[in-house]
């Protein structure tokens, strides 16, 4: 078993509830884990053939280690195209939810084709070293920054972050766990994005700063094995919260998702 799928794995724990481990022993849960251990609940309550296309998320409070993820799964919706679930994670103890997570499944049909175009002339994951979210699950690896594009010009957007990655070992031909994996990865970097402007405040290193929402849209059938190259842009920075978009791609440069995050974003303020 990869150390992604010993990372998702669920255990049923009555009707419409499963069970999952957060590998750790202390500190907090990583937001991915339970982000994608709560899609993969939600994905065993819907009849195939049907994938999810979006999921909305709300990190409610920080997760606990060492103890397990509850998930309980709402039967929202089961319509002819689409299929809604809503999972609510707990843990043990916990008075509140520490997520709450809204999936969208789709059965698959024919349509017209647009996406964005990947970025071209970036050195190959290989050559650079492991990056900042390098770990037992993901193979990452940071992009240098190139030159920002002055507004209306081609180029680099402004503060945006690049980063390879793909999740370590070899991963079963399932579709679903593929997306799950992206799941997992797509929270990987989006707190930091936020911050990126303010990457010269005095205080950024008392900082506080967490996910608050996060959404996917899956937009074509992916691999997380191999190698996916991601684009985090800080949208907006204000009244205590930063926005940031991504977008993922596959090495080939087939445009595979999209993805949002709203985070807290508290430096401290000059006095006065």
């Amino acid at each position: 078993m990869s150390p992604l799928e010993a990372c998702l794995a669920l255990e049923p724990d009555g009707p419409l509830r499963w069970r999952g481990g957060t590998g750790a022993s202390s500190g907090h849960v990583y937001g991915g884990q339970v982000v994608a251990q709560a899609l993969r609940a939600a994905h065993l309550t819907v009849e195939a053939p049907c994938w999810p296309h979006s999921l909305h998320a709300s990190f409610l409070q920080a997760g606990t280690a060492g103890e397990p993820l509850l998930h309980a799964v709402e039967r929202t919706r089961d319509g002819s195209s689409f299929a809604t679930r809503r999972v609510v994670v707990s843990q043990p103890g916990t008075a509140e939810p520490i997520l709450v997570l809204v999936a969208s499944f789709h059965v698959p049909e024919a349509g017209v084709n647009y996406a964005l175009v990947a970025p071209s002339g970036l050195p190959a994951p290989e050559s650079l070293p492991p990056g900042r979210y390098d770990g037992e699950v993901f193979d990452c690896r940071d992009v240098p920054p190139g030159p920002a594009r002055a507004a209306g010009t081609a180029g680099v957007a402004a503060h945006a972050r690049r980063m390879w990655f793909r999740a370590r070992g070899e991963l079963a031909d399932d579709p679903a766990l593929h997306l799950q994996g992206l799941a997992f990865a797509s929270d990987h970097g989006p707190t930091r994005s936020v911050r990126q402007p303010h990457a010269d405040h005095l205080g950024v290193e008392r900082r506080m700063s967490v996910s608050l929402d996060h959404a996917v849209w899956f937009h074509r059938p992916v691999r997380v094995d191999t190698w996916l190259l991601s684009e985090l842009v800080p949208q907006s920075t204000g009244a205590a919260r930063g926005l940031t978009v991504g977008q993922v791609w596959s090495a080939e440069g087939a445009h595979v998702a999209t993805v949002a995050q709203e985070a807290l974003l508290r430096l401290p303020l000059p006095p006065g």
